[in-house]
């Protein structure tokens, strides 16, 4: 069976559970089949997301979710370190409230996004050297 690494960064009143924002990930992780997968999780506030979209995308808006892919081969340990998925919090807990749906249920289609944004492959102009 895989194992997996979950690292968790967030502010310290973010207002989440720890324990809900790790089964997502870790569901998110077993649905992509990806072998031994570690995966850094950043929750970020509204102005950190802009300005992270701004700079790595070149959008000007607030995203629910942003994806910083690092490898997708395993290193010699057998261990892919996939990269950062970065969730801006505010929005996250503003679409429960607009969707009327569980933060469970939200939060792992999020975390199941920005694992594929990690896991696509990447586009001929990112590849280039």
């Amino acid at each position: 069976m895989p194992k997996n690494i979950i690292l968790l960064k967030h502010p310290k009143n973010w207002g989440l559970s720890e324990v809900l924002v790790v089964k997502a990930a870790a569901e998110a992780l077993r649905e992509k089949k990806l072998g031994s997968v570690e995966l850094s999780l950043v929750f970020v506030g509204r102005k950190k997301a802009k300005d992270l979209n701004i700079k790595y995308r070149n959008k000007n808006y607030i995203p629910q979710v942003l994806g910083f892919p690092m490898s997708r081969v395993p290193d010699d340990d057998g261990m892919i370190r996939l990269g950062d998925v970065v969730i801006c919090t505010q929005k996250l807990k503003y679409e429960v409230r607009f969707q009327k749906k569980n933060l469970e249920v939200i939060l792992k289609e999020w975390m199941v996004h920005g694992v594929e944004n990690l896991v696509k492959p990447l586009s001929p102009a990112d590849s280039s050297p």
